[in-house]
């Protein structure tokens, strides 16, 4: 069996079409066409636009679009839904592979080591900067005024420090 690649470009040799001329009839660009021949789809978006420059390409040169589009989603292991995106299953492994994969214990332990090494060192910064600076004398404000408010229960002489 041919890859869909191989089919469009032998249907494409049979009609006796060059690329330029099916890019003017489909409005596809020339480099989108060379990389469906040549199955390189990756480089060409979302699955659908591949679906759909498929199914344009393939009703240019007469041949079954539907199969095509069908046999495209097959060779990529099917659709699957990525959050609000439609992605192939090659797709979606191909971008697992480059995650970085941590066990959650090293995470829990490089985070929890970080934090210690942050708490340790900002418990010896204050401990050190109190024990450097001498304590602070607070003077408070002497108010030279009379009050104009006086309980009628107390006698003025007893609200007033001496």
């Amino acid at each position: 069996m041919s890859s869909i690649g191989e089919t469009l470009r032998t249907a494409r040799h049979e009609k006796k079409v060059t690329l330029e001329d099916v890019s003017r009839a489909t409005k596809v660009k020339v480099d989108v066409l060379e990389k469906l021949e040549s199955d390189n789809f990756k480089p060409l978006g979302a699955p659908m636009y591949v679906r759909s420059f498929l199914k344009l390409y393939a009703d240019h040169l007469g041949l079954d679009s539907k199969a095509i589009g069908d046999a495209y989603l097959e060779s990529q292991g099917g659709l699957r839904r990525q959050g609000l995106r439609l992605e192939t299953q090659a797709t979606l492994m191909a971008e697992r592979q480059n995650e970085l994969h941590l066990p959650l214990g090293a995470v829990v332990a490089i985070v929890g080591s970080v934090s210690f090494l942050l708490l340790v060192w900002w418990g010896v910064h204050t401990w050190q900067t109190r024990r450097a600076a001498p304590p602070k004398t607070v003077t408070l404000p002497h108010a030279n005024f009379d009050p104009i408010y006086q309980p009628k229960t107390k006698p003025v002489a007893e609200t007033l420090d001496k």
